[in-house]
């Protein structure tokens, strides 16, 4: 039973040994990292883009409509602590 116990450790070290081994060769080939000796990609040269005459939202016609009115403009610390203390929320208003 000993000699199981070895060759099964054994493989697990192994197995995980060669799977490091081959993420840290995939995270090499994949970063930006490259040795001195390596040669550079060419650069590619680009036009200059030409900025736009007018920048942001252009309203045609007539003026945008206003933004609706929020009915809470901040947050409930009361009702929230409540709910920390253990207290239960009201109960509904029955309708008529």
């Amino acid at each position: 039973m000993s000699i199981l116990r070895i060759l099964a450790f054994g493989a697990t070290v192994a197995l995980s040994t060669v799977t490091v081994c081959f993420v840290s060769a995939d995270r090499l080939t994949h970063s930006g990292y490259r040795p001195a000796s390596a040669a550079r990609p060419p650069a590619l040269a680009q036009a200059p883009v030409a900025e736009p005459a007018a920048t942001g939202t252009i309203v045609q016609g007539e003026a945008a409509p206003a933004p609706p009115v929020r009915q809470m403009a901040g947050f409930d610390t009361e009702r929230l602590n409540a709910l920390m203390r253990g207290e239960s929320l009201p109960a509904p208003a029955r309708r008529r």
